[in-house]
């Protein structure tokens, strides 16, 4: 097989994390390719909640969290130009979130962990009864004892992110190679050399970007990575009149009516199946949050792996000369700023002092 072309940047991965580093590290003016595996992939932004979220990041982490708000406070404008670029509408909405807490107990940890959290980042929370929940999520039962509302976290779609994403690596010169699965990775003379049934690419640089495909890539370059599949379930519901005015971390309204209910983590390996157990699960939680869900029709379930480190925050390191590892489970919330800082340390070749909290020596121990 003869070499097919020659790029400055390969990004692995086509998902929402590599999609956002191609697009960023286009914008700096990089020669890159993008390699998307397609429909095939364990894509976890197939069952992503779509939440654009700082609070509550952090907890294992505490580096994570100004990381996470940073992320957050930087999203509108990314969204607004990419919305600019492409037509498509990814439903950004930065209107606050809850986090409800299902007993007293549970409150006053998530509470203590914020205020912890607060002292790091400086995001700013507040905690609201029923009655203040019931102005912008109108039904919550009045049994909840409360939740932690973040004023700016919200959500956005994340198949449209994707596609929007997509469509503009495919404008002009094009970078994204669909169908193109990096069979093989090599460490050549002068950087990389990348397999796929397409053909063969080199490149100086590369970023591994595959999420749980970065197992394989790791292996290839001789590096063990710390990272596992988390299953999540989501159920989601017939079209109903416009209700509630902001998403929460287990239950949303969409822009088209219906409700997507979630929030499992199985430790099931790869399998992306659905249970009734979970199904289960999904909506009691649900109804004991939002009564009048109890007669509104389930339409389907599905079920995504998240891409988790020990600690549930980011990895981002150079694990061979110019390949770099970016994997998290965060892809909606951290998109902005993959597409720009991080895609800015990598065209300069090098990651600074600010991404040390998240290499992969901190798992050395």
């Amino acid at each position: 097989m003869s070499v097919q072309d020659h790029v400055d940047i390969a990004v692995i991965g086509g998902g929402l994390v590599g999609a956002a580093l191609a697009y960023g590290l286009r914008r700096k003016g990089q020669r890159i390719a993008l390699f998307d595996e397609g429909d095939s992939a364990l894509r976890a932004s197939r069952g992503n909640f779509g939440l654009v979220c700082a609070g509550g990041k952090g907890g294992q982490l505490e580096d994570y969290a100004p990381w996470a708000l940073q992320g957050v406070e930087v999203w509108k404008d990314f969204g607004d130009r990419l919305v600019a670029e492409t037509g498509i509408d990814i439903e950004l909405e930065q209107n606050g979130l809850p986090v409800f807490c299902p007993d007293q107990n549970a409150l006053a940890e998530r509470v203590a962990m914020m205020e912890r959290l607060q002292r790091r980042s400086g995001l700013a929370f507040e905690v609201h009864s029923p009655a203040e929940i019931d102005r912008y999520m109108p039904g919550v039962s009045g049994d909840v004892p409360g939740a932690v509302f973040c004023a700016i976290d919200g959500a956005a779609n994340p198949m449209l992110l994707l596609r929007a994403l997509h469509a503009s690596l495919m404008t002009g010169d094009a970078v994204l190679r669909r169908d193109a699965k990096v069979e093989r990775l090599e460490a050549v003379s002068g950087g990389y050399r990348l397999v796929t049934a397409q053909g063969v690419t080199r490149c100086e640089r590369v970023v591994l970007a595959a999420g749980l495909g970065n197992l394989g890539l790791g292996r290839d370059l001789g590096v063990t990575l710390p990272i596992k599949p988390m299953r999540g379930q989501i159920l989601v519901t017939e079209r109903c009149p416009p209700r509630m005015k902001v998403p929460s971390e287990h239950v949303r309204q969409t822009r088209d009516g219906t409700y997507l209910l979630g929030g499992s983590w199985e430790d099931v390996g790869f399998d992306t199946g659905t249970t009734a157990e979970v199904t289960r699960a999904i909506a009691r939680r649900a109804i004991s949050y939002f009564p009048f869900l109890s007669t509104v029709r389930l339409v389907r379930s599905w079920s995504a792996l998240r891409i988790l480190a020990p600690d549930n925050a980011p990895i981002y390191d150079e694990i061979a000369p110019g390949a770099f590892l970016v994997t998290c489970h965060s892809g909606v919330s951290l998109a902005a700023i993959h597409a720009g800082k991080v895609a800015g340390w990598i065209a300069d070749g090098a990651l600074p002092a600010e991404a040390d909290p998240f290499r992969l020596g901190r798992f050395a121990d």
